[in-house]
């Protein structure tokens, strides 16, 4: 058993050498437990050829380990939970943290060395295996990874592998649990170059609108306002938030349009082209708001409100993240209700 620099224990180094699966359990002999299961039988030859009774005690100590062994690493796996913490953010291509809380819900038995592994999935990759020490009984001990999705859209982590190789590393007992981890993962978020105040694109890719320094009226705050724009002397003596109103100048307001379909054959356009509009939609969405500027998505019959605050950004990268797939979600629907 070694740990890693990062501070994360990582088992040692057992090398399988034969498997067995049987129900929900795999039992994995390794490189020390055959030179042991070799020795075992030496004994056991000797004992019979010989005839002699102290060959025949350690037979039956060597045979007693394995048994021990079995008993012990079932007992380490059986009623251990492991629940994941389902992920606030995540972005395609993004490492983003993910803590993971290993439960032992056995009475008086504790748990040990235990590590948990993933399958290969081309939806997701994890950073590194998880080894813990020690879960007392009745408790929880948490740990965390990186998770870096691969694809945008709903990213499922369902199956997961607990193993340990507790108490002598002569076998590794494995078993599946289901995880049942559900996360929407938002579209890559790239550098853009962000359009100056002054800065109008052609054939309708972006529409600026002034929005201004001068102050015009003040106003109840409405959800989707952002929090720089509360007058709070006003809101102070009122004791109702009330927004600031522009007359020109100041934050700009920008319509994104996002078109899907080739104008040519009324078709979507290819999934590589589809994907780089995406990304660079929920990039400028997420610049322009990041830099306190008003964003309005637009589609094809429909556009959306203009807005800064964070539950309009989510909702936009919410939506960019079922675009051009199976699962794309109606934008009145979506939009209306967030």
């Amino acid at each position: 058993m070694t740990e890693d620099p990062s501070g994360i224990h990582t088992q040692a180094s057992y090398k399988p050498v034969l498997t067995f699966s049987i129900q929900n359990r795999t039992l994995q002999l390794t490189r020390e437990g055959g030179g042991f299961v070799f020795l075992v039988f030496g004994v056991g030859l000797g004992a019979i050829n010989t005839g002699n009774n102290l060959l025949y005690l350690i037979l039956a100590m060597c045979c007693s380990f394995i048994a021990v062994s079995g008993i012990l690493s079932e007992l380490t796996l059986r009623k251990i939970q492991i629940e994941g913490i389902p992920l606030a953010s995540l972005y395609t291509h993004a490492p983003s943290p993910l803590t993971l809380r290993f439960t032992n819900h056995k009475l008086k038995v504790p748990s040990y060395s235990l590590r948990l592994t993933f399958p290969r999935n081309p939806g997701y990759q994890v950073d590194r295996e998880i080894f813990i020490l020690h879960v007392p009984h009745g408790q929880t001990v948490e740990k965390t990874l990186m998770v870096t999705a691969q694809n945008r859209g709903r990213l499922k982590m369902n199956l997961c592998r607990l193993s340990t190789s507790f108490p002598f590393g002569f076998f590794i007992k494995s078993r599946e649990i289901d995880l049942n981890l559900e996360a929407v993962v938002f579209p890559e978020i790239r550098r853009v170059a962000l359009p100056p105040p002054s800065h109008y694109t052609q054939e309708g890719e972006g529409i600026i609108q002034q929005r201004g320094d001068e102050l015009f009226a003040l106003r109840d705050f409405r959800p989707g306002d952002s929090l720089t724009a509360v007058h709070w002397k006003s809101s102070a003596k009122t004791g109702i938030l009330r927004v600031k109103e522009f007359l020109s100048g100041g934050p700009q307001s920008y319509t994104i349009f996002l078109n899907l379909d080739d104008p040519q054959t009324n078709q979507q356009v290819a999934a590589d082209v589809l994907e780089q509009r995406v990304s660079e939609t929920a990039s400028m969405a997420y610049h322009l708001i990041r830099r306190g500027d008003e964003v309005s998505l637009k589609i094809r019959g429909f556009q959306t409100q203009p807005g800064n605050s964070e539950a309009h950004l989510e909702s936009i990268l919410y939506f960019l993240a079922f675009a051009g797939t199976p699962e794309q979600i109606s934008p009145e629907r979506h939009f209306s209700s967030t």
